[in-house]
This record gives structure tokens, sequence and C-alpha cells, in this order.
């Protein structure tokens, strides 16, 4: 027989360590892709994803300059450091991706499941920040009762 309380707790644990994983990845990511992005005088990135049906992806790339014109993303090279210390070597563009999908694996889990989800990771490469545009669709209907 299944322990509930034990399986919940197994649950949690792996959920608390899943976590840590994925935002320590996070962390990684965005050290790693904002000083190439200052040095190339790229201000702002957005990331566009769409999903449903049980598929999504990263569907484009923005990049824009101090005149906020697009400009073609470089395929600048990005070093990126391992949980073990150890560093790889991935493009500016893989990064970018790889970012915004553990993004919404920490705060959009299955956003690409059912009637999915679309919308864009947004960085203000001068300020530094990462701000998440999720917007989860779902089917509604109103179900209603009436006696006659």
């Amino acid at each position: 027989m299944v322990d509930m309380s034990q399986a919940l707790a197994d649950f949690e644990r792996a959920r608390a360590e899943s976590r840590v994983r994925v935002t320590t990845k996070i962390d990684r990511l965005k050290h790693a892709v904002l000083a190439p992005l200052r040095e190339l005088g790229i201000t702002s990135v957005e990331i566009a994803f769409d999903g449903y049906g049980d598929s999504g992806a990263v569907e484009r790339i923005f990049s824009y300059d101090a005149e906020n014109q697009e400009s073609e993303l470089p395929e600048e090279a990005v070093v990126l450091l391992e949980g073990d210390d150890t560093a790889r070597e991935t493009s500016m563009r893989s990064a970018l991706e790889e970012l915004t999908y553990a993004a919404l694996e920490l705060h959009h889990p299955g956003w690409e499941n059912n009637d999915g989800a679309g919308g864009a990771l947004e960085i203000d490469v001068a300020q530094g920040s990462f701000m998440l545009d999720c917007k989860l669709r779902y089917t509604a209907y109103d179900d209603h009762y009436d006696e006659l």
C-alpha cells in the first residue's frame, strides 16, 4: 500500500530540488548573456514563444539598439558555467532560448499543453531586468440549468 504522506513528502522534496536547479540555471544564463548584449550595443531583447496541444517553441528573438531600432541578433558566442563549475560555449540565440524555456519551466510548467500559452521574455539590458510575460489560454463555458 502506498503511504500517501510519504509520497507527498517525496513529491515536495523533488519539486523543491527542481526549483533550486532551475533557478540556479536561470541565474547563470542571465549572467552569461547580459555583458555580451551590452558590449554589442543591444539595449533590449524580446524572446517570443507560443505553444498549444502539447507542443511549444520559441518563435522569434527580437533585439533592439539604443534608438529602439530592431537589429539583427549577432552570432556571438556565450560562455555558460555549469553546475560543476565547468564552462561550455553556445550561441547567444541558444542561450536566450534556454533561458526562456527555463523561465517557463519555473513559472508556468506545462505552458504548452492543451490550449497552451504565448508571450515573451523581455530583457531590459541596460537595467539588467528580465520580465516573463506569459498569456495562458483556456477554454471556458457557462453552464446554466433552468427549471421550467
